[in-house]
């Protein structure tokens, strides 16, 4: 069988990550990249085999790949993507899936029409970690969820969007993810302080339509990396360090019962501590096979464009609670 032949559009920091993947990935072959900045190119180790160009469409028409990493500024994510799809080419994008929902519903409607996969970069779903959580969640370790709280603190980066969609929109999804469940409320409190058009600060508040409470606390302006999730329910609470790929879990020990409590929780008090031993894994490259295993199955995308789609619903949404100071903002689910 043939290797899958894969190229890469857009040569920032992300775009190397993905360049660098696919260049060492069994049953693929990276054919070409492409970026229009001249300096891009030039640092760019470009390796064996690989060929490399100004114009996308140009590596396009001479290669024919059979899918395409969109790596680009988002704001040219639709633009892009849709050209690509319409060649009847798979598309790989990174997230968000854009900035606003008519250029994603776009990006949807296009893939469908060309019967070719559309696939978001919603990379964080790939994490080991997080898979362990998802798991422990669906297999009932932890009884019913109450509560679960991401932490992603960051340097200051000067980005074309801010850290709501920028960063926000991993743990929205994630949340999604390991929930099983949709934001049906978001409410935002946001800052500004070093970023010059865009807000750089989040502390945000969600419900679920199952009832879980989201918490997300993120932001640009921390000297430390900081990539937490922090999940609450009736059996303790679970952590995982997305950077260390750890999962702790914080059991309840035996609950005081002298009192009668308000539901079938009769609180917590401290218990053991378990933490297990997961296979690190680049969650990058995870993600790629993923999309490869869909490819030659013929499975269906493993992040869909739908999928995107609700999470820049519910960043857009905590942006405009930001910026209005509205008390409680409706998200559609749809």
């Amino acid at each position: 069988m043939e290797d899958i032949r894969a190229c890469v559009i857009g040569l920032g920091n992300m775009g190397r990550n993905h360049a660098r993947v696919l260049s060492d990935l069994p049953g693929v072959s990276l054919v070409g990249v492409a970026d229009p900045s001249e300096q891009s190119r030039r640092a760019f180790h470009l390796p064996e085999g690989v060929r490399i160009f100004e114009d996308y469409r140009g590596m396009l028409d001479v290669l024919h790949p059979d899918y395409a990493v969109v790596a680009a500024p988002t704001d040219l994510h639709c633009r892009i993507a849709c050209d690509v799809l319409s060649r009847k080419i798979h598309v790989l994008v990174e997230k968000p899936i854009a900035k606003r929902v008519d250029e994603a519903e776009r990006m949807i409607r296009a893939a469908a029409e060309s019967r070719v996969l559309l696939m978001v970069g919603q990379v964080e779903r790939f994490n080991p970690a997080v898979q362990e959580i998802r798991r422990l969640i669906g297999d009932r370790a932890l009884g019913d969820v109450f509560q679960i709280h991401a932490r992603r603190l960051s340097p200051f980066q000067a980005r074309d969007i801010g850290v709501i969609l920028d960063l926000a929109t991993h743990d929205i999804d994630v949340m999604h993810f390991v929930t099983g469940s949709r934001v049906v409320r978001a409410y935002a409190e946001t800052a500004r302080k070093a970023h010059r058009s865009c807000e750089d600060m989040l502390s945000g508040l969600l419900r679920f339509g199952n009832g879980v409470v989201g918490v997300l606390d993120v932001n640009w302006l921390s000297p430390k990396k900081l990539r937490e999730l922090w999940v609450v329910g009736e059996g303790g609470m679970l952590v995982a360090d997305y950077l260390t790929q750890e999962v702790s879990w914080f059991k309840n020990g035996r609950v005081n019962d002298t009192w009668t409590p308000a539901t079938n929780f009769s609180g917590a008090v401290e218990g053991d501590v378990t933490r297990t031993y997961i296979a690190k894994k680049e969650p990058l490259r995870a993600e790629h096979e993923a999309f490869v295993g869909a490819l030659t199955s013929g499975a269906s995308s493993p992040v869909s464009g739908q999928d995107a789609l609700a999470a820049v619903r519910v960043a857009l949404d905590l942006i405009k609670s930001g910026e209005d100071h509205t008390t409680v903002c409706a998200v559609k689910t749809a």
